[in-house]
């Protein structure tokens, strides 16, 4: 596998990019500054297209790049991964034609790895699953043969990896459908889903695990944002329709998510790009309705919505926001400044970000500096935020780290029958009790496996999780 250490493509102009990071001193630690600003600067055509973090906090950030031909129409997927100060720890291209276009790390620090095949390779029409240690080495890859366009993916509560995107359809190769696809935490590759309201163009955007175990797949349906709901096998999918607009112009790149409560945050890219709230009573709350694209739009834990716009050429061109639940703006910090003060010309292709616990979060884009396309400036470009606040879909995301009660506790609580304890360990004895005291079942458990409670009457239990010697306790209800 080849490890390829960062240069740059200009030593005069690029001095000062050498060790890639810069730091911005901040006199109110309240605000938005800007920890650390980081372009990765390439002879060739690099994009980033997804950004994930492991439990230590290491990030990890993949995409394409065209270093291994000049100017060749084939693309390298590539992955990147850097330490929590913003030091590029490796670069790396995976030997695949095709790009990376969604990663994820789960509770074993095995970096799940989707890769696409690349549209203008010759006979390759294969998509890739890649395990990869947290040091770059690839020690599993299922080739599926099928061509899949990846967009988001999550772990989920029982580790088992989740991706949603959308693929050619198999009624007729002109239209597009939805895809759910769920790898067990074992490396089983459940069947392939397909998700269709009857319409020819289909996309899925984003993935999300609902309080109840269940799946949201959000995305578009022609001028609709639309979901589904599966159950936690992938099964049973509910269709739900969100928006649609006035004029039934198209919309793209559609997200649903879980908000404070019962409200759900809805956005799109389109003419214009815009983010919303939908309250429990189905009423819609515009937070951000302008021209350009956007990252998908991020419910945080307080009830406000993160937003982060390139919009182009509009000036401010790239702007990271957050609004609260009556539309107000908490704060908006204007990314140009930061291109303006390390002497960059260009704009930013904003794609994702990852947040950390202290509520900062680092924002994954591609700095575009050249004026001919195809353009031969494109470089990553990273950038860490503090004081972002922390997202709903953080909450409850397994992660290592010192047990207790609260950050164990089993989930999802009501339960329907199947419950899983949060946080890493790596085996439980756990005992559930009457509230009168009486024992009625004990289970030994590994991190990720269910614990199946469809027997108890419903009603309120007790339970005692014994790991490592340790006892951790709290109540459990059965609906």
């Amino acid at each position: 596998m080849n490890k390829i250490k960062p240069f740059t493509r200009n030593q005069g102009q690029c001095a000062a990019l050498s060790l890639g990071l810069f730091l911005l001193i901040s006199i109110n630690a309240n605000c938005q500054q800007i920890i650390w600003a980081k372009q990765y600067p390439l002879p060739k055509i690099d994009e980033i297209k997804c950004i994930t973090q492991d439990h230590e906090g290491n990030i990890f950030s993949g995409g394409y790049t065209r270093r291994g031909e000049v100017m060749s129409s084939y693309v390298q997927s590539i992955v990147y991964k850097l330490n929590p100060d913003g030091d590029t720890l490796f670069s790396q291209t995976m030997g695949i034609l095709g790009e990376v276009r969604t990663m994820a790390v789960d509770p074993t620090g095995t970096v799940r790895v989707f890769v696409r095949r690349d549209d203008f390779s010759p006979n390759v029409l294969n998509s890739h699953l890649l395990s990869m240690s947290t040091d770059g080495f690839i020690y599993k890859r299922d080739t599926i043969p099928t061509t899949l366009y990846a967009t988001h993916s999550i772990i989920g509560k029982d580790s088992s990896w989740i991706i949603c995107g959308f693929k050619d359809s198999n009624v007729n190769p002109n239209f597009r459908d939805m895809f759910f696809q769920r790898i067990q935490k074992d490396g089983t590759i459940d069947p392939l889903v397909t998700l269709n309201p009857n319409h020819p163009d289909c996309e899925a955007n984003r993935v999300e695990q609902l309080p109840n175990g269940h799946y949201l797949v959000s995305g578009t349906v022609g001028s609709r944002i639309a979901s589904y709901e599966l159950d936690e096998w992938g099964l049973n999918p509910v269709f739900r329709q969100w928006y649609q607009t006035p004029n039934l112009s198209y919309v793209y790149e559609g997200v649903v998510g879980q908000a404070k409560g019962k409200n759900f945050v809805f956005g799109s890219n389109g003419s214009p790009a815009f983010a919303g709230l939908l309250d429990s009573l189905g009423t819609r709350i515009w937070m951000k309705k302008d021209t350009g694209t956007q990252i998908a739009p991020q419910a945080m834990s307080d009830g406000s919505i993160l937003v982060g716009y390139s919009q182009r050429p509009k000036i401010p061109h790239h702007t990271f926001a957050r609004y609260g639940a009556d539309s107000s703006t908490i704060w908006f910090l204007n990314l140009e400044d930061s291109l303006s003060a390390r002497g960059l010309q260009g704009y930013l292709m904003l794609k994702a970000y990852t947040f950390f616990d202290d509520q900062s979060a680092v924002v994954a884009a591609t700095l575009v500096q050249g004026t001919v396309v195809p353009y031969t400036d494109e470089d990553p470009f990273f950038i860490k935020i503090a004081n972002v606040g922390t997202p709903v879909t953080a909450l409850s995301k397994p992660k290592r780290g010192t047990l207790s009660n609260e950050t164990l506790a089993p989930w999802p609580n009501p339960s329907g029958g199947t419950l899983y304890l949060k946080q890493h360990f790596d085996k439980a004895e756990v005992h559930f009790y009457t509230v009168s005291g009486r024992e009625v079942q004990t289970d030994t458990v590994r991190f990720g496996q269910p614990i199946d409670i469809s027997s108890f009457a419903p009603g309120l239990y007790l339970y005692r999780a014994v790991i490592d010697g340790k006892p951790f306790s709290g109540k459990v209800v059965r609906n």
